[in-house]
C-alpha cells in the first residue's frame, strides 16, 4: 500500500513537471515567432508593428522573435539560445518564406500566418484564448484610454 502511494506521487510531480513551461508558471509566455528568410522589408516592418502594438502586446502576456534564415534574430541572444535551423523545422517553415506562428502558453500553435500580421485578429485570438479571459477578469488593461 505504502509503495503504492508513493508511486502514485511520484508520477503525480513527474507529470506536472512535463507541463508547459517546465520550469515555472511565473515565467509563461504567448509568443510570436516570425521567421522570414533575411532581415528585409517585411521583418522591419513587423518590428516597427510590435512597436506600435507594445502595451497591447505586454497587457497580453505576448513576446515576439524574429529569426532569419541568414542567422539574424531579434532580441539578439535567440541566436545563441536556440539552434535556428532546428526551430525553422520544428513549425515547418518553408524555406525562403515569412511565415509567423502564435504559440499560446500551453505550448501549442494558435494562429500562422504570413508576411503581413493583422495584430487585430492576433489580439481577438489571445483574447478568447481561457487564460486570457481569466487573466482579464483580474486586472484592468493598462492600455484602455
Amino acid at each position: 500500500m505504502r509503495a503504492a502511494l508513493l508511486l502514485t506521487i511520484a508520477l503525480l510531480n513527474s507529470t506536472m513537471s512535463w507541463a508547459y513551461p517546465s520550469y515555472s508558471a511565473e515565467w509563461s509566455h504567448r509568443s510570436v515567432i516570425y521567421f522570414a528568410p533575411t532581415n528585409d522589408e517585411h521583418v522591419k516592418q513587423f518590428l516597427l508593428e510590435t512597436l506600435i502594438n507594445e502595451c497591447e502586446l505586454q497587457d497580453r502576456d505576448l513576446i515576439t522573435l524574429v529569426v532569419t534564415e541568414d542567422g539574424f534574430s531579434v532580441p539578439k541572444w535567440v541566436k545563441h539560445e536556440f539552434n535556428l535551423k532546428a526551430l525553422f523545422n520544428m513549425y515547418d517553415v518553408k524555406p525562403g518564406s515569412h511565415t509567423a506562428v502564435l504559440i499560446g502558453k500551453d505550448g501549442g500553435e494558435k494562429l500562422r500566418w504570413g508576411k503581413q500580421t493583422d495584430w487585430e485578429r492576433v489580439k481577438q485570438i489571445i483574447d478568447v484564448m481561457p487564460m486570457r479571459r481569466y487573466e482579464m477578469a483580474k486586472k484592468v488593461s493598462p492600455c484602455s484610454a
